[in-house]
């Protein structure tokens, strides 16, 4: 691989306001990369504290299903009203 050197009164720079202005964009670039990283882990541990939350809840349906079926046979229930619907032979 060849290295070019580079002739000092060849080379050009940028001007300190267009610098400036790269420099800010690239602290902003760093700082929403690093946002959306904690947002994305604080989504994720929130994401796994719900669906938690569902397990249990579901666990604890199935026990109230089970003892609802004890105490009155296979029934439908109306979940607005709690009125006891004999569920249909097929």
């Amino acid at each position: 691989m060849k290295t070019q050197e580079i002739n000092k009164e060849q080379t050009k720079a940028i001007s300190t306001e267009q610098l400036k202005k790269l420099q800010e964009f690239n602290v902003f670039m760093d700082k929403a990369r690093l946002s959306l990283g904690e947002l994305s882990i604080q989504y994720e541990f929130q994401k796994a504290d719900i669906l938690s939350q569902i397990a249990v809840q579901q666990q604890n349906f199935n026990e109230l299903e089970k003892a609802i079926k004890e105490e009155h046979g296979d029934i439908r229930v109306n979940i607005e009203t709690g009125e006891i619907v004999k569920q249909e032979q097929e």
